[in-house]
């Protein structure tokens, strides 16, 4: 699967007394990544409350690999899931720029709503349409053509 790549410094008030980034961090620039990736599509949060819909977080997981630390550049790769129900599943992956170790990854869940708080089983179709690029800008070339 292809990524969408963000690129941050690590500033003075991410790290601990120990000059790690601190974990909480982590989460914030998966949030980043995924902010960025969407506003290359028009589907911010305001995009879809415009819809008639909304989409919060039910699942989160985060998988600590190295730190990073003051100073450093990092990417933040971001890739979506295709969905097969209501729901958006984000994939992300934290590297050091320079050698291209991976620091963190993880990955976000969140289920789509109405904004009266109704729970979708299916995504409709109008949501479909306004997804569809953003699965075809990940979508990996068939290598078979």
């Amino acid at each position: 699967m292809k990524y969408d790549e963000t690129e941050i410094k690590v500033r003075f008030n991410e790290v601990d007394s120990w000059g790690m980034v601190w974990h909480g961090h982590y989460i914030a620039w998966f949030e980043v990544g995924r902010m960025a990736l969407l506003k290359k599509f028009h589907l911010l949060p305001q995009d879809f409350s415009q819809m008639g819909y909304i989409a919060p977080v039910v699942d989160l997981k985060c998988f600590f690999k190295e730190p990073a630390r003051m100073e450093e550049e990092i990417l933040i790769r971001t890739s979506i899931l295709k969905p097969t129900k209501a729901a958006l599943t984000f994939r992300f992956q934290i590297l050091r720029k320079k050698d291209g170790k991976l620091l963190a990854s993880g990955e976000e869940t969140q289920v789509l709503l109405t904004l009266d708080g109704r729970m979708l089983y299916i995504i409709p179709q109008d949501l479909r349409e306004r997804l569809q690029p953003l699965f075809n800008y990940l979508e990996e070339p068939d290598s078979a053509a």
